[in-house]
């Protein structure tokens, strides 16, 4: 590396340290007061509200916070993948 290429690369870090510490110094801070925010509050009990269809229907099915299917054939298809595995694996 010649040395113009090094003096290039050390400024530009150096350029880039100053322009994070200028940003960082100058983020707005949030205040602890925004659970008390009208609209904050408006949003949350809207969205406990319960929608315009049947009530059966407004229940999603979830397993760990992630859509699932109530049949459980995903942990069919899974433990199929899984026995597959295990017969490979015997097999070597």
């Amino acid at each position: 590396m010649t040395l113009d290429i090094i003096i290039g690369i050390v400024l530009y870090f150096i350029l880039l340290g100053v322009w994070i510490y200028h940003e960082v110094k100058n983020a707005p801070v949030l205040d602890d007061e925004w659970e008390d925010d009208p609209d904050v509050i408006d949003f949350l009990e809207q969205t406990d509200k319960p929608g315009p269809w049947d009530e059966e229907d407004d229940k999603p099915f979830t397993v760990g916070g992630l859509s699932n299917d109530k049949k459980g054939d995903f942990m069919k298809f899974q433990k199929k993948q899984n026995n597959n595995l295990k017969k490979e694996n015997e097999k070597h």
